[in-house]
């Protein structure tokens, strides 16, 4: 499919999540001519946790008020519902979402800013001719000066172009548990963050409009999710006997190997390039910030050919966070009762862990602090004036 009179589009992005919608919205809001293409049909449902941080938010510079179900102005910390404390965050940590009605704004707001859109388009392979990548989808043929994989966990832009084996992942499984209040122990305005919820990892309970979203992650991967999973919330009494609307299982990408994100006129951002924390788990956050670095290296090129390239913004900026993210959740998961009691259970600790979400401190800075003062904290007895026992 080329554009009438024969010319081709400055920029091919190749997935419609948040950062392929919000790439295409910084290339066209620039002047750039973009296609946006995808496998689905928007609105289209997505596997999530759906919890969107403070940092997120601003990198967006979008009102969210149409598609927030929950502004979170907290959370709870605990151990198996065992020792629970309440950590709030003002202003507000960030908010919950569905991830097809926030994909969808992102999408609406890069097509008002001019890239065109095409759904049920989904990325078939690519060849380099002439300058031009060329590319093939369900819908026809494209041609670009550059193409961007934004397609994903399961990208076939990198598959097709960069390897089979350039990415490596760790599972995570969600359940929808029905809750038309939404009203649970203070949930309506708290995430809740368990850390004995799985073998070297945790577990969530974000609150929506009308259902509770509970899952289980760790960035070690594992076995046996549903059953953690059930495990998880048969700790809760007031979650017992609740409706489950049902399981979904989804792969988190936290690691690159072989650093491969840029090869000629394509690059990978977001989840295709592997590019989720391994904390958390987060993916969107870094999602969002990829396709600034991606765009900030596209339009920087047109005025300076010897700019730094998008793989170079890369490891300058996002890679170092990430590789202190992998060693944060060393120390957070590999013995996770001595580290709840004695990092999570600090008072300075939780501070940390809420910069991290609200953007206000780094992953580096953050793994510095815990380092020089980890030694100290752990000689000191948890203030057991700081928790409660059980929700």
């Amino acid at each position: 499919m080329t554009r009438p009179g024969g010319a081709t589009y400055d920029a091919l992005v190749a997935g419609a999540g948040p950062a392929g919608s919000h790439l295409a919205y910084l290339l066209a809001r620039a002047g750039r001519r973009v296609a946006l293409i995808d496998k689905a049909r928007f609105p289209r449902d997505k596997v999530c946790g759906g919890g969107l941080s403070r940092k997120s938010v601003a990198q967006l510079g979008l009102d969210l008020a149409p598609v927030a179900h929950r502004w979170l102005t907290g959370a709870f910390l605990t151990f198996r519902n065992r020792i629970t404390i309440v950590k709030d965050v003002v202003p507000a940590a960030g908010c919950t979402v569905m991830r097809a009605e926030f994909d969808q704004l992102l999408l609406e707001r890069a097509r008002a800013a001019g890239a065109e859109f095409f759904p049920e388009a989904a990325f078939v392979d690519a060849e380099l001719h002439a300058g031009e990548v060329i590319a093939t989808t369900r819908r026809g043929t494209f041609r670009a000066q550059r193409l961007y994989g934004a397609d994903g966990a399961g990208s076939g832009v990198r598959a097709s172009l960069f390897g089979r084996n350039v990415v490596s992942y760790v599972p995570a499984l969600e359940a929808l548990i029905q809750a038309p209040d939404a009203s649970w122990h203070g949930l309506e305005e708290r995430a809740l963050f368990d850390f004995g919820a799985m073998p070297r990892g945790y577990g969530w309970i974000f609150p929506k409009s009308d259902h509770l979203n509970v899952g289980v992650y760790s960035p070690f991967g594992g076995t046996a999710l549903r059953r953690h999973l059930d495990a998880f919330i048969d700790c809760y009494p007031a979650l017992r006997g609740r409706r489950v609307l049902g399981y979904r299982g989804f792969a988190i990408p936290i690691g690159n190997p072989a650093g491969a994100f840029e090869r000629g006129p394509v690059a990978l951002v977001g989840d295709a390039a592997g590019l989720a924390e391994a904390v958390f788990g987060e993916g969107i956050y870094f999602a969002l910030k990829s396709a600034a670095l991606a765009a900030d290296a596209d339009l920087a090129r047109a005025r300076d050919a010897d700019a730094p390239s998008y793989a170079q913004r890369l490891r300058r900026e996002l890679l170092p966070e990430l590789r202190a993210a992998r060693w944060l959740a060393r120390c957070a998961f590999c013995f996770p009762n001595f580290a709840f009691r004695h990092l999570v259970c600090n008072r300075e600790m939780r501070d940390l862990f809420a910069g991290l979400i609200s953007g206000q401190t780094g992953y580096r800075d953050c793994l510095r602090k815990v380092a020089v003062a980890a030694p100290a904290w752990l000689l000191r007895a948890p203030p057991t004036r700081d928790y409660f026992f059980g929700l």
